[in-house]
Parts: structure tokens; C-alpha cells; sequence
């Protein structure tokens, strides 16, 4: 699984909005999506100036970690973001997000902590999970920022992961933040500003629902998983009050994703745009979203 240490470290939320909560209460926001489209489509992703300068921050970042090499396209939003990779056909052994069809759906924790309730509960039920450490290298430091969870399945897990992520204190501290910050919760937005020192000025402020096109083995794994998250289920619908998440079931499917959905921070006039023949993204008033074809 690709660990996107720089992204981290220039623009990525830590925690989701301040709240209330109980103190038995464990709730995730959604982070971000990754996927891995066709060369033709990721080629062209930022070739529209509606795209790459009024909907989001954009860029394209190589970057190196301790396990892994990689080349993407982000689209930062307020309080979430999107990563979008090509196939890449020279990785001797390719992880999640280098292969075409690829899909991931990374949740965060909004208090530090949570994360172990989480993996609590999972093994209470008898399941296996993978929780992992991720590390980055800084001037001969090691440095553990990122913790990761999900469920076990040595199948599916390789081509489509549902999981939620936690940054670790001794990270945020290296960031500026201080302790009564980290308890209270820190917003994505809080975050940029400490690190890049202005506010947010685009549209994209976060995604709202998300579109899947799934088997009936991948569907059990996303249920199973985001009944430790805290969603409600409803057949093929799972909401919990910031993110809607609807399922189609499907054996015989090209690609997992079917559209992802934005709420804007401004209105805007109608946008449709072709990407290529099996992207398009669309925007009208408050809404945007990507639709994908395949």
C-alpha cells in the first residue's frame, strides 16, 4: 500500500471536525479516495484549467518512502482529497494503487486513540486486521506518522481496501501542534494552515457520497468493515452524518468506482467536462463529481 509521506506533510488533514463526542463514541470522517485509472485519462486530468485551478489544489509528486516509489495526481479539497495513479507496468511487485481497477477508501479517526478502539472491537468479534505503523525517514530519524487498519483478506485487500487511518501524536507534535490541540481534535483545515500558512481558496471542500460497482465478496468486505466505523447500513446504502456511500452488485464489472460525489464551498455555473472516454467530470451550483466509465 502506497504511503503518501510528502502529501502528508504539505496539505493532509490530521483529524476531522471538533466535535462533542461521548466518550464510548468512535466516528470516522472520510479522508480520501485513490484509484488507478488508464494512462489516457490520467494524462489528460489537469489539462482543463476549470480542474486544476478553480475546482481544487492540484499537483503531480513523485516521492520515495522507506517501501515504496510512486508518481500521482492529487486534488486537495478542505476537508478531504483524492489520489489518482496510472498502472504502472514496471513495478516488479505492485502494491495496492498500481494496478489498473485499483480502489481505496481511507477513513480517519477524529481523536487520537480511537484507532485501537477500533482494532479492539474488531478482535473482540474474533476478525482479523492488519494494523500497521507507516515510518518516514527525516535526516536519519525514523518517524512514525501514520497508523493503519483493515480488515484481512489476503484476496481482496490487494485490489480494493476500505480502512481508517490515524496520524500519530509524536507526528502532529513535530507538525506545531500542542497537546491540548490534539485532544480537542484538529480540522483538515486547521492543519493546511499551520503548514502552509494561508487558507484554503478553492472549491472542492469535501466529498459527500461515493458511488461502487462491486462483487459480492468485495460488498461483504466494505460492510463488514464499515460496521466497525460506525456507518448504518440499508441494503446496498451506508451513511454515517457526513458520507453517503451506494452499492451496486455486479460479478461481471470492468471498474469498482462509479462516481465520486463533492459539496462546494462556492456556487458555481454548469461544468461538463470529457477527460477522456472514460472519465468526465461534472458541476452545477454547490455540487460536483467525477463519473467513470469504464
Amino acid at each position: 500500500m502506497k504511503i503518501r509521506v510528502f502529501l502528508i506533510l504539505v496539505s493532509v488533514a490530521c483529524f476531522g471536525r471538533s466535535f462533542s463526542q461521548s466518550k464510548d463514541s468512535i466516528k470516522v470522517v472520510i479522508s480520501h479516495v485513490f484509484f488507478c485509472i488508464d494512462s489516457v485519462a490520467y494524462q489528460n486530468l489537469f489539462l482543463h484549467e476549470f480542474i486544476a485551478k478553480a475546482f481544487a489544489n492540484t499537483r503531480e509528486i513523485s516521492s520515495k518512502t522507506l517501501t515504496d516509489s510512486y508518481t500521482g495526481k492529487y486534488l486537495m479539497g478542505r476537508q478531504s482529497y483524492i489520489e489518482v495513479f496510472k498502472h504502472d507496468y514496471n513495478k516488479g511487485k505492485p502494491e495496492l494503487g498500481d494496478k489498473f481497477g485499483d480502489v481505496g477508501l481511507v477513513f480517519r479517526t477524529r481523536r487520537p486513540g480511537d484507532i485501537n478502539k477500533i482494532d479492539q472491537k474488531i478482535r473482540a468479534d474474533k476478525k482479523n486486521a492488519n494494523f500497521k505503523m507507516r515510518e518516514y525517514e527525516d535526516s536519519g530519524r525514523i518517524i512514525p506518522f501514520n497508523q493503519n487498519l483493515y480488515l484481512s483478506d489476503t484476496v481482496l485487500q490487494e485490489t480494493f481496501r476500505p480502512y481508517v487511518e490515524e496520524l500519530t501524536i509524536e507526528f502532529l507534535k513535530l507538525c506545531g501542534f500542542d497537546e491540548s490541540e490534539i485532544k480537542s481534535g484538529i480540522t483538515e483545515e486547521q492543519f493546511r494552515e499551520k503548514i502552509r500558512g494561508k487558507k484554503y481558496e478553492k472549491l472542492y471542500d469535501n466529498i459527500e457520497k461515493i458511488e461502487l460497482l462491486l462483487t459480492k465478496d468485495e460488498f461483504a468486505y466494505l460492510a463488514e468493515t464499515l460496521k466497525y466505523l460506525g456507518f448504518t447500513q440499508n441494503g446496498y446504502h451506508f451513511t454515517n452524518n457526513l458520507l453517503e456511500i451506494k452499492c451496486s452488485v455486479q460479478q461481471n464489472r470492468s471498474y469498482k468506482l462509479k462516481a465520486i460525489h463533492f459539496r462546494l464551498l462556492n456556487r458555481t455555473a454548469d461544468i461538463n467536462i470529457e477527460i477522456s472516454k472514460n472519465l468526465t467530470f461534472k458541476a452545477s451550483g454547490i455540487n460536483a463529481s467525477f463519473h467513470f466509465n469504464y
